[in-house]
């Protein structure tokens, strides 16, 4: 017994100074990681088509809607689509009452003729392949955007000459500790998004905030090969794109082009998000993502481990406990101090310690919930 307790105290250790070590690396690469070039604003030459996939948002569509209507970028060189996916409630026809303003609304129940696993996927397919624009921008029926998102968005396609450009988004608006909580662990992810893309050797991305051009999301055959996944409408596409067109993939490193979004309300709601994100992982083509998923998980659940043992009454645990949990905390520190200060969010500071603790128990049960539950449910509907 003691043997054992010796052995996975020691790999809580080794894994969390694994850890600290990839968080370094991470932020190394951050650093490395320049803003987009900045250039004099040209008369535009881009159209530019937004799709929205939309499901029972009427709460939330006027409000994204009214910050996409309003962007500095040229009406003449935008459209923007939302796609009505099965909504029982008024969000099409509070949609519908843009049309003045150059929305356009489609029924995804128009187009579908059998039942999918990926509706959101249909939805954005439905949407590109009525686009008029070059350039797709997608983001979620539930966030606000910047005023001069599709302009920033734009600027960097034609400077960086990016096929594939993912952004920023940040919760706001917190009301409760789990909120913050969900805001912090957002951007740390952010800053790890940012710091793979640019080092091309971890690529992830989030469909809130994602643009492609028409002619890179067609050659790839869109989300072929990904349809029986609810979830993964922009990891999966991005490492399509990023094989066909290397070095033509980004990330916009600017505070200023973040998308925002509510944290999900309460314990329940939180957990069946996580875990419709988690079913996704083990489909990664991409051995480093699933490497680095996995140290996560592990380091987590190693932490979780040594504070069980240490109630043995060994104290091997108990400072393998300490030593493992400290390392972590501070490469969790190093992470989120330069994303808070990155994106002015700084009054989350209060948040960081016992932020810490939630942070593993959120990995630890939310990963092991992700590898064991196939079925969860999102949006009134049960997804396998």
């Amino acid at each position: 017994m003691n043997m054992i307790i010796y052995l996975i105290s020691s790999a809580a250790v080794l894994l969390s100074v694994l850890y600290f070590f990839l968080i370094r690396w991470l932020l190394a690469q951050w650093e490395k990681l320049n803003s987009p070039n900045v250039l004099p604003a040209a008369p535009p030459t881009v159209q530019v088509s937004v799709i929205v996939p939309a499901r029972n948002e009427e709460d939330n569509i006027k409000s994204c809607l009214d910050s996409l209507t309003q962007q500095s970028y040229p009406a003449d060189f935008l459209e923007i689509i939302v796609i009505d996916d099965h909504s029982t409630d008024n969000t099409a026809t509070i949609a519908r009452n843009y049309r003045v303003k150059g929305v356009r609304v489609l029924s995804l129940a128009e187009h579908l003729d059998l039942p999918t696993q990926s509706y959101k996927k249909a939805a954005i397919t439905l949407g590109i392949s009525q686009a008029k624009g070059s350039l797709i921008m997608t983001t979620d029926a539930d966030c606000i955007v910047p005023p001069k998102w599709v302009s920033q968005v734009v600027q960097a396609h034609l400077n960086e000459q990016w096929e594939c450009i993912a952004g920023p988004v940040l919760f706001h608006q917190e009301r409760n500790a789990l909120e913050r909580f969900q805001s912090l662990d957002f951007i740390g992810t952010m800053l790890i998004t940012g710091a793979g893309i640019g080092s091309g050797k971890l690529l992830l991305a989030n469909g809130a905030n994602f643009a492609y051009t028409k002619k890179a999301f067609e050659q790839v055959g869109g989300f072929d090969g990904a349809d029986e996944k609810a979830s993964g409408d922009d990891v999966f596409l991005l490492h399509k794109i990023a094989s066909a067109f290397p070095q033509q993939v980004g990330f916009l490193k600017n505070a200023q082009a973040s998308v925002l979004t509510r944290a999900m309300p309460d314990l329940s709601s939180f957990v069946q998000q996580r875990l419709r994100w988690g079913t996704k992982n083990a489909s990664y083509t991409d051995t480093r993502v699933t490497l680095i998923a996995g140290l996560v998980f592990t380091t987590c659940w190693g932490i979780i481990l040594c504070f069980l043992l240490s109630w043995t009454g060994e104290l091997y645990a108990l400072w393998a406990f300490i030593l493992a949990f400290t390392i972590k905390s501070g490469a969790d520190y190093l992470l989120l101090q330069k994303g808070m200060l990155f994106f002015g969010r700084t009054d989350l500071r209060s948040a960081l310690g016992w932020a810490q603790v939630g942070h593993i128990l959120y990995i630890a049960l939310v990963g092991m919930g992700s590898l064991l539950v196939r079925r969860y449910e999102w949006k009134g509907r049960r997804v396998s």
